[in-house]
């Protein structure tokens, strides 16, 4: 048939790279493609194909486009390769229809064609988002490029968009710092539920020991090192908005997440302020709707057993959750509910959680809106003991029995219960160790709510404005007073439950940035920003009178006490932060990076606090064919005010919330450097050497004293001063690899870390020395996982492993104490080093098996902790669970 064309008509052109063929493209009038389709084919190369795109755009398609509308097409394209497209319809060429074929060609490449002659490119946002994204320059056409040799760069893994390394979200191939993003379904492929999961597997330099029976806070053992005393965490995000207490933050339910995204290091200060000393994570929660938009419903129950040596039976465990997920990308809602139980795998000690959430998303043509709520139950149930000292089970411990190696000092027929040893190094501030009569024991209960929203507006193609407004908080119940530095007396020393924490933090953050072309082929991104947090914390406990002379000094420190003996303490603080970061990229290869936070405190501390945050970075990208070499460094400072709600959650001595008041915010600076080699999207190797110093450290430091009681009988207590130690230094390296091979995937880390106090501070009592090593932070730390498809199964195992760490033998000071009466003196500054062991490593190891029954019914057994470790994570006082088997289903309707 004769065929025309029209001046409407518009020719679709394109590179290919060894191209065999040409793309060939037609445009004809729709009066005549109703008589006869016009013939569409373009046949590509063999080595354009997945390995020169990202993930997911090097998803394999075939097309069938005849006569759409550009819109209608790329939404087609999205829906044959079930990924999700983000653009703005006044970016689009509005009258432009299209007409293509293409057979057995990556995703990528068919986005490409559909955008050529546009200003628009693919940049990859999360496991299945593509944001189509204005560039400087319109896509090379087909003729240009074949007539001067040019290839477009195609797409990798450092150009997807990223939110924590960059205020506004912009693509990680400038960054000059080590970033690491873990996309949900790698972490529902591994089985992780918890956060400390999920970066043990997935991020160097960061280690998390598993959670002990009767608690339910997260226990970071190292974060490049130490970078403070019982209180180490990064700065964690919800969606952008912060958390009140990052030790709390411990569920994590992988179908609901979209990402995970992690710095390390001080060198996030400069954007995220205040506590980010070690690090940020911000953890992204989904907000796309579904592949046609319809409603759609996933559902995954499993159940099993967890092995254990510590009870007269097998702990069952179970976990059961529902998602509801309905819209599309412009405008989408999810609901989740996850609940799940853990047995007593020590008598007396199950554990409880409740998980629910909900989003939405609204995109405009120039305005995106989202909103998040979030409530979380958990519930602990404290032991009577987690083990004797001489290493059998408790069969059934008094009033004055402890838990993890906590002690009882007999001091002239009065028990008093004290903080151990332990407690005063680097060990998780909301530990196991808690008090009971019998295996009934209210234990802990924690309540988490995290409720905000978001709003981005871009104007035109130069600003974009976004604010995030949110309010997280907890309830705690049932912080035991003697895992934290803290004096306590006569009956009350068996009591549990005497303590109780209560946070809110309201944030509202402000950012505007700006990109201009400030000379050929260069680019300026200005970042201005401000953020505004208060925080309420409500610390309350209860104790029986103390000794006149600790009596008068709470008294002058301001400490309420009640007749009922409830001591409490209502503080207010806030944050004000002011920061501008400029970033110039000059051919899309060289980047340079510079910025300062101004931060203000007040309320922490007596006198209002200032800070200046400063950031400085570089970072060099070579695109050589399919391989991608990115050099990379970057300095930074962070600080953590001594008055926090981590820190005052967790030391609840009476007087210790109050003399924090006195006391300097710790910090850390340092640098990084780096380096990224990438080949194509199937091979990936990132190094990077850190050096840092962190100062100001606060340490509770052990003092027995002596007082005369209320019965007039001398009595010894063993009282915590806190007290600067002085500077410790963390050096080390982090690798990073994975590898894709057809149906098998790849992945390891390995953190080397050499964590030191470089200098003691002056007046300082404590047992530490200079040279001496920190406490539980492993000098190596490594990780391994892999999946392979094959047929209807899917397999997946991971092992995690930590090896040569200094800690306390929380055994031997448990036996001294319960069983010989051994005075505090021998626990007091330069003794306790004699309590210092070195363990053994500890390798994690748990595996997956998912077969596909039948369209989205899969069956799903799992294996965690298969090597049926449960002791020395940190020490040989923590009980943890047994090798744990479930088995379950997952589908969606």
């Amino acid at each position: 048939m004769k065929r025309r064309s029209l001046t409407r008509g518009v020719t679709l052109r394109r590179a290919a790279v060894g191209a065999t063929t040409g793309l060939i493209l037609s445009v004809a009038p729709s009066a005549l493609l109703h008589a006869a389709e016009p013939t569409c084919v373009a046949r590509l190369a063999s080595d354009d194909r997945s390995a020169l795109w990202a993930p997911p755009l090097d998803r394999i398609v075939n097309v069938r486009l005849t006569d759409l509308p550009l819109r209608d097409a790329l939404d087609r394209v999205a829906a044959i390769a079930k990924v999700e497209l983000s653009y703005s319809n006044d970016l689009l060429p509005g009258d432009r229809r299209v007409c293509l074929a293409l057979d057995r060609v990556p995703v990528g490449a068919v986005i490409e064609s559909l955008l050529s002659g546009s200003t628009l490119r693919p940049i990859v946002l999360g496991s299945t988002q593509i944001v189509l994204a204005p560039t400087r320059e319109r896509t090379v056409a087909v003729e240009h490029a074949v007539e001067h040799a040019v290839v477009p760069r195609r797409a990798s893994v450092l150009d997807r968009v990223v939110v924590t390394g960059s205020p506004d979200g912009a693509p990680q191939r400038g960054s000059p710092f080590a970033l690491d993003v873990v996309d949900g379904a790698t972490l529902a492929q591994h089985g992780a539920s918890t956060l400390g999961e999920a970066l043990d597997l997935a991020v160097p330099g960061i280690w998390t020991w598993t959670a002990s029976a009767g608690s339910v806070s997260a226990r970071y053992g190292s974060i490049r090192g130490a970078s403070s005393f019982g209180v180490t965490a990064p700065k964690i995000y919800l969606d952008g908005i912060e958390v009140a207490n990052p030790l709390l933050v411990t569920q994590l339910d992988p179908s609901r997440v979209a990402r995970v995204e992690v710095i390390r290091g001080p060198q996030g200060a400069a954007l995220y302020g205040a506590d980010a000393i070690s690090g940020v994570v911000n953890i992204l929660t989904r907000h796309d709707g579904t592949a046609t938009g319809a409603p759609q419903l996933q559902l995954s129950t499993s159940a099993g057993v967890s092995a254990t040596a510590y009870a007269p039976r097998n702990a069952f465990v179970q976990d059961h959750a529902i998602s509801f997920r309905t819209g599309t990308p412009s405008r989408s809602m999810g609901v989740g509910l996850n609940v799940g139980t853990i047995g007593a795998y020590v008598p007396g000690a199950s554990e409880q959680r409740l998980l629910a959430d909900v989003d939405g998303r609204v995109a405009r043509d120039k305005s995106v809106f989202t909103g998040t709520a979030r409530l979380s139950l958990q519930r602990a149930n404290a032991s009577n003991g987690l083990f004797d000292p001489l290493g059998g089970p408790f069969g059934g411990a008094g009033a004055n029995s402890t838990v993890g190696g906590g002690m009882a000092l007999d001091m002239g027929q009065r028990h008093t219960s004290v903080a151990p040893p332990l407690a005063v190094g680097n060990n998780p501030p909301l530990d196991s160790m808690t008090h009971a009569t019998g295996d009934s024991a209210s234990g802990q209960r924690l309540m988490q709510y995290t409720v905000g929203g978001s709003a981005s507006y871009m104007p035109d193609l130069h600003w974009t404005h976004s604010f995030i407004a949110g309010v997280d908080g907890f309830r705690l119940q049932g912080l035991s007073v003697s895992a934290v530095p803290s004096t306590m007396n006569g009956p009350q020393s068996s009591a549990i439950g005497g303590g109780e924490s209560t946070g809110d933090r309201g944030t509202l953050r402000w950012r505007s940035v700006g990109r201009f072309d400030v000379a050929p082929q260069t680019l300026l991104t200005m970042t201005f920003a401000g953020e505004q947090s208060v925080t309420r914390e409500l610390t309350t406990s209860t104790e029986a009178p103390l000794a006149q002379p600790l009596e008068s000094n709470a008294s002058l420190l301001g400490i309420a006490r009640t007749p009922s003996g409830m001591i409490s303490d209502l503080s207010w603080y806030g944050s004000t932060g002011l920061s501008a970061q400029g970033m110039v990229g000059w051919r899309d290869r060289l980047f340079a990076s510079a910025g300062v936070r101004a931060e203000r405190t007040t309320g922490a501390t007596r006198n209002t606090q200032n800070a200046l945050l400063p950031m400085l970075g570089l970072a060099y990208v070579e695109d050589l064919g399919g391989t991608v070499l990115k050099f990379r460094g970057a300095f930074g400072r962070g600080i953590r005010p001594a008055r926090s709600l981590m820190r005052t959650s967790s030391w609840m001595g009476t007087g210790q919330l109050q003399a924090m008041t006195s006391l300097q915010p710790e910090s850390q600076q340092g640098t990084e450097f780096g380096g990224d080699l990438l080949f194509g999207s199937r091979y990936g190797v990132h190094v990077t050497r850190f050096d840092q110093r962190a100062s100001g450290l606060i340490q509770p430091v052990a003092q027995v004293q002596t007082t005369v009681g209320a019965n007039g009988r001398m009595q010894r207590t063993m009282v915590y001063s806190l007290q600067n130690v002085g500077a410790i230094t963390n050096r080390g390296w982090e690798v990073e690899g994975s590898a894709r091979l057809q149906r098998l995937s790849l992945a390891g880390t390995l953190s080397l870390v050499d964590s030191r106090v470089a200098r003691l501070a002056r007046g300082y009592r404590g047992e530490l020395r200079e040279g001496d090593r920190m406490f539980d932070v492993p000098a190596n730390t490594i990780s391994l996982s892999a999946s392979y498809l094959v047929g209807r199964f899917t397999l997946a195992t991971s092992a995690t492993r930590a090896a040569d760490w200094v800690g306390y033998d929380r055994a031997r000071i448990g036996s001294e104490l319960n069983g010989t009466g051994a005075g505090g003196q021998s626990f007091e500054g330069g003794m306790l080093r004699n309590y210092w062991t070195q363990y053994e490593p500890l390798t994690r190891w748990r595996a997956n098996v998912t077969y596909r029954l039948r369209g989205d019914l899969s069956i799903v057994t799992g294996g965690d902790n298969l090597l049926n470790v449960q002791r020395g994570a940190p020490d040989n006082a923590t009980v943890t669970a047994g090798r744990t088997l479930t088995f379950g289903l997952r589908t969606i309707f």
